[in-house]
């Protein structure tokens, strides 16, 4: 009888288990449900909650965790599936073998400085601080945790501080284990689509006990359209368009996350950034740059090359400031400042945030720009202003902030005719106070520059071309600067009064040398750190001097030697047509004899320079009008028959004068005749100099084919002086 009680009570007792095991999820559910707010701070709401006790296997369906408010919802989940292994809790390890989470969404907002999680971080930190202080310090928290996966996941930011709500939607991560004692890396993927367009890839490898880690990004179509409101902070700008494709990776540890090195590679295309009037003012087809290494806790930036193809930049000047400092923001920082402290940082020159006391190490392998333009325009004058520059070509070396001196070379098409080359070194630790710049402009078309000219001189320029040569050296904040420039063939016409009122007509008369070329020398000089002093004001003065009266060539201290004409020491020009030193090139050079003997310490450099294509034109023409001049004419004298006599033969009067004949001599090696031109030149003066004078140390040489002084050149020597060596302790 007592064993039929005891098996009796044994199935009940087992009965009684059985129906608390299965209504205990239930009962666990209903009551964190209800005490939700006490228990973790915030009210959630819970579908369903299961639990295989032959697995120990929990699942959790339809999870909600509302706002502060209690209505709107913060975190939300599908499904959750917890495996544990709950024979390693006899262990004293925290096991579990997966942790699976399906359709999670969290909603963060911040506005101002504050989150909507703010609430809880306080909760639980006042819970946890009472928690810690309780255990001891030496107690090792033992974990293995198995499988961890999301699936389906999005997450939303909404930074009302910016009106910018931005969402991740179907985030997957998925991490094989992570454990307390574990020696090898862990392994996790991730993958998640932006709700308009590209997607982001990353792989994580961690070491929990080290912290070591190491991570690849991948970004594939990213678009960058939605982020321009956090762009409004800094510019003032009404989109900001892209497409964003990198690779980044990135090494360091958990412990020290902010001394991680970054390095991969960026590919920004299709960019383009628009005003508040939608006007485009910055734009690329294509940008590309390589990141060798960015280490932002050493203020360490090394990058490899940056190319930047069919670039689009709008500059527009104003008499007070410019596009780019409105937009950028940039007009109060550069103002003067009404006290001792904002006149200190006012005057801090560009070049000073980058020394090397700021303790910022930057580095690019390589700058390239291709096919770039740039539109140009002001209304100084009170007319617009258009200018349009375009086929822009970049080309730098290394620019480090450990070097002391870099060059880059650039050349670019002038409102589609003229041409533009140009070598800048710069000191990129002090590049405003130490900078170096040479230009040569050939094909220049002066009319472009009317309403300047109207403005300031009271004339305009029919026609005519400009070639201009700049050699601008400034060191240590003085600017000293060469400008030549070359007209050809230019008419002008007066129009009226203006600002500077220059009799630039008459002027032009009477500089125009046989050759119906204007030479111009115009110097500058000043002071880039004296804030009275503006480069625009001293090159207009210095062109006013020029102009208004005549200027006395460098060598004048040289002519008292010798007499003559200063010209005489600069330069030996010949036409193109020349074959022979004249006489009075031949008492050019009587002079520079005469001048090293009465000096023995100077030294002399004659150095030949000569635009090759203005010669081959001037050889071209030259053979055709010998054809010419067999028929008892001579081409120089009766142009107009000559001209009718080459149309005849090309068949065509719709193109020049010059392609013409150019055309007409095609067969002809014209390059060997001006080399063959040339060399007769340096050789006849070298010669001529020997025999009278066997002792002389004038040096006679050719200039570099590539250098600026051969733009628009006739055949010439350039005479420059110097000290000779031996004679320097003397």
């Amino acid at each position: 009888m007592k064993s039929k009680k005891l098996k009796f009570g044994l199935v009940a007792l087992l009965l009684v288990l059985i129906v608390m095991m299965v209504l205990a999820p239930g009962l666990i559910k209903n009551y964190v449900v209800i005490n939700s707010p006490e228990l973790i701070g915030r009210q959630i709401a819970l579908e369903k909650l299961k639990y295989n006790y032959f697995t120990s296997t929990a699942k959790a369906y339809d999870f909600k965790m509302y706002e502060a408010n209690g209505t709107d919802e913060f975190i939300t989940f599908d499904t959750l599936i917890i495996n544990l292994e709950p024979l390693k809790y006899f262990q004293d390890i925290k096991a579990i073998e997966q942790f699976y989470i399906k359709g999670l969404s969290i909603r963060t907002v911040m506005q101002d400085s504050s989150f909507n999680f703010d609430d809880l971080i306080e909760f639980h930190t006042t819970e946890d601080s009472t928690t810690l202080a309780e255990e001891p310090d030496d107690e090792v928290f033992k974990y293995a945790i198995s499988n961890i996966e999301l699936k389906e996941s999005n997450f939303y930011f909404d930074n009302r501080n910016v009106d910018k709500l931005t969402h991740i939607e179907d985030f997957d991560f998925f991490m094989p284990f992570i454990g307390w004692d574990q020696q090898e890396k862990s392994n996790a993927d991730l993958k998640f689509d932006l709700k308009n367009g590209g997607y982001v890839r990353s792989t994580l490898n961690i070491n929990p006990n080290s912290g070591d880690f190491d991570a690849n990004v991948e970004l594939n179509k990213f678009i960058i359209d939605p982020f321009y409101k956090y762009a409004l902070e800094y510019a003032e700008i009404n989109s900001m368009r892209g497409l964003l494709n990198a690779k980044i990776d990135i090494t360091g540890n958990t412990i020290k996350a902010i001394e991680s090195i970054v390095s991969g590679y960026a590919e920004l295309s299709d960019f383009e950034m628009t005003d508040t009037n939608d006007k485009k003012f910055l734009g690329a087809d294509l940008i590309t740059c390589e990141l060798d290494k960015i280490d932002y806790n050493n203020s360490n930036y090394q990058l490899g090359k940056l190319e930047i193809d069919n670039s689009y930049t709008f500059f527009q000047l104003d008499s007070t400031s410019n596009n780019f400092f409105r937009i950028f923001k940039l007009d109060n920082e550069y103002a003067t400042g009404s006290n001792e402290e904002e006149t200190e940082v006012t005057s801090t020159t560009p070049g000073d945030s980058l020394s090397m006391d700021s303790g910022l190490r930057y580095g690019l392998r390589q700058l390239i720009v291709n096919n770039g333009v740039l539109d140009y325009t002001d209304n100084l004058t009170g007319q617009l202003f258009n200018y349009h520059l375009s086929d822009i070509k970049i080309n730098s070396e290394e620019i480090t902030n450990s070097v002391d001196w870099l060059t880059i070379n650039s050349t670019m098409l002038l409102n589609n005719r003229g041409n533009l080359v140009a070598e800048v070194g710069l000191n990129p630790n002090d590049y405003y106070r130490n900078i170096n710049l040479d230009i040569a402009i050939e094909n220049f078309l002066l009319p472009d520059l009317n309403i300047y000219t109207n403005y300031y001189m009271g004339h305009s320029i029919l026609e005519g071309d400009m070639y201009y040569t700049s050699k601008s050296i400034v060191s240590n904040g003085i600017i000293n600067s060469e400008n030549k420039l070359l007209v050809k063939n230019a008419k002008l016409e007066t129009k009226g009064t203006g600002l500077y009122s220059l009799p630039l007509k008459f002027a032009f008369f009477l500089l125009t040398d046989k050759n119906g070329d204007v030479n111009l020398d115009i110097p500058v000089e000043g002071n880039v750190d004296d804030p009275e002093v503006d480069v625009g004001t001293i090159v207009w003065n210095t062109f006013k001097n020029v102009i208004n009266k005549t200027v006395a060539a460098p060598v004048n201290f040289l002519v008292g030697l010798v007499g003559g004409d200063p010209k005489d020491l600069e330069e030996m020009t010949f036409a193109y047509t020349d074959t022979i030193p004249s006489e009075r090139q031949y008492r050019q050079l009587d002079k520079l004899l005469d001048l090293e003997q009465n000096k023995a310490e100077l030294a002399i450099t004659m150095t030949y320079y000569v635009d090759r294509q203005l010669q081959k034109e001037a050889v071209a023409k030259e053979l055709v009008g010998l054809k010419f001049n067999s028929k008892r004419q001579d081409y120089l004298k009766d142009e107009v028959k000559f001209q009718e006599y080459v149309f005849k033969k090309v068949g065509t009067d719709t193109i020049s004068l010059n392609a013409a004949v150019m055309e007409l001599t095609k067969e002809v090696d014209l390059d060997s005749l001006s080399n063959y031109r040339n060399q007769r030149f340096i050789e006849q003066v070298t010669t001529y100099l020997k025999q009278e004078r066997p002792e002389t140390a004038i040096k006679v040489e050719r200039g570099s084919e590539d250098a600026p002084e051969n733009v628009g050149a006739y055949p010439q020597f350039l005479i420059t002086y110097g000290m000779n060596n031996q004679n320097t302790n003397e």
